[in-house]
This record gives structure tokens, sequence and C-alpha cells, in this order.
């Protein structure tokens, strides 16, 4: 568990908690980075990774998906490359694949929240290197994703570690994030929520006002059914 950048020094009283993929960025960013990579010549066998990488993606939102073999298979490529030479290539990344694809609506409602004096959090199941700049590129205060491991050298060695910002993992990063920061959460924080995933209901069913956006079907009847708000940003 990791933050891109600590709480505002103002002391909000509020929190908003955006998911990623499919809420602020249309598509999935570890996708996205996969076929980057690809181009980048850094896979020798392109069509057989997002081949793979598809039928996790139906795993996920089957909510079968086990997320630990799935960050070995998507930190795999990066066995043995630096730390600084992978956030090169993630800035480039972010600058030419994520940008032109955030939605317009999720990032004004972000920058609303924070334009009310609200702290705003970025919380994804996919890697923080990739989450973190993207956090940084719409302007939220903080970022929670799951962590690479590095080695003595500061090298990727292709294993995840810590907390995987997963189903109720989210819940469990945030609640360390809480623990590191001086919040005044415990205070009594209004807390709003944006996710398209059912894997997500744990922060959503946490949250004082959920939200569900992009929804996937069975969040979809999830919010119809308890009359939470559903936003279409696509």
């Amino acid at each position: 568990m990791a933050t891109s950048q600590p709480p505002s020094p103002h002391q909000p009283s509020a929190l908003a908690i955006f998911d990623l993929d499919d809420t602020l960025l249309d598509g999935d960013c570890t996708h996205l980075w996969l076929e980057w990579i690809i181009d980048c010549g850094w896979v020798e066998d392109g069509e057989a990774l997002l081949a793979q990488m598809r039928e996790h993606d139906r795993q996920y939102h089957a909510g079968t998906l086990n997320m630990t073999d799935h960050l070995r298979f998507t930190l795999a490529p990066l066995v043995g490359r630096s730390r600084q030479v992978v956030r090169e290539q993630v800035e480039a990344f972010v600058d030419a694949r994520v940008r032109p694809r955030l939605m317009q609506g999720g990032v004004e409602r972000l920058q609303a929240h924070s334009r009310n004096g609200h702290s705003t959090l970025v919380i994804s199941a996919s890697m923080h290197h990739l989450v973190e700049p993207i956090a940084h590129a719409v302007g939220a205060d903080g970022a929670l994703a799951s962590l690479p491991e590095f080695d003595a050298d500061d090298r990727f060695t292709g294993e995840p570690t810590g907390i995987q910002t997963y189903q109720r993992g989210k819940l469990e990063a945030f609640a360390q994030w809480l623990d590191a920061h001086d919040t005044g959460f415990a205070e009594g924080w209004e807390t709003w929520g944006y996710s398209d995933s059912f894997n997500d209901l744990p922060l959503l069913e946490f949250v004082d006002h959920p939200h569900a956006t992009q929804p996937d079907e069975r969040l979809r009847q999830t919010a119809a059914a308890r009359g939470w708000p559903i936003l279409r940003w696509r």
C-alpha cells in the first residue's frame, strides 16, 4: 500500500473514493499497458499475452479471478527491469494512451469534489506503478493500488507485495492508509464512492454516498434495487 501524496493540509472533512478502470478511464489500464509494452518489444508473444489478459478480464467480471496469479502475470514482462526504466515508459504510456481515454464526466466529478474541499483518493486493483501516475494526472490527492516487489538493485522481481487492492482488499488498504495519516477520519468524514464493478460492492457499501458508474450487470441490478445513482460517463 502506498500513497501518491499526503492529504491536503487544510484537513478536509469529506472524502471521495474513485475506482479507476471503467470509472475514470474508458477501458482497463493494465490491458492498455500490455498493448504498450508489446509495441515496445518487451513481449515475445503478444497475441498469447492479450488472449490471457482477456481470460483474466472475464474471470474478474465473474468474480472468480485469482488476483495473485493475475498480478504475477501482468508483472512477468517487467522482471529484471529497473524501476526507473519502467517509470519512464509508464510516463510515456500515460501521455499517449491514457489521457485520451479519460472520461470527462468522471474527471470533472473528481475535480468538483476537490473544489468543494474534499480529499480525493483513487483505489484500483491494478498495479501501483500504473495507477499512481494516472491518479496524479486526474488531480487526485492519493492513490492506493497493489504494489510490485523490487530486489536490492531496484529491479522488478515479478512478485506482488502487500495488500492486494481487490474486493475487500480495497477497504483493508484504505484502513491502512487512514492509520498512516492524520486525517481526522475517525471524527466522522462524509464519504462518496464511485465504481463500475460488483467486485467493489464492499467499498460502495462502506461509503455514505455510493455511485455506480458504467456498472456491470450485477452492480447495475444492485444499484437499482438500493436506489443508488447510476452514472454513465463513457
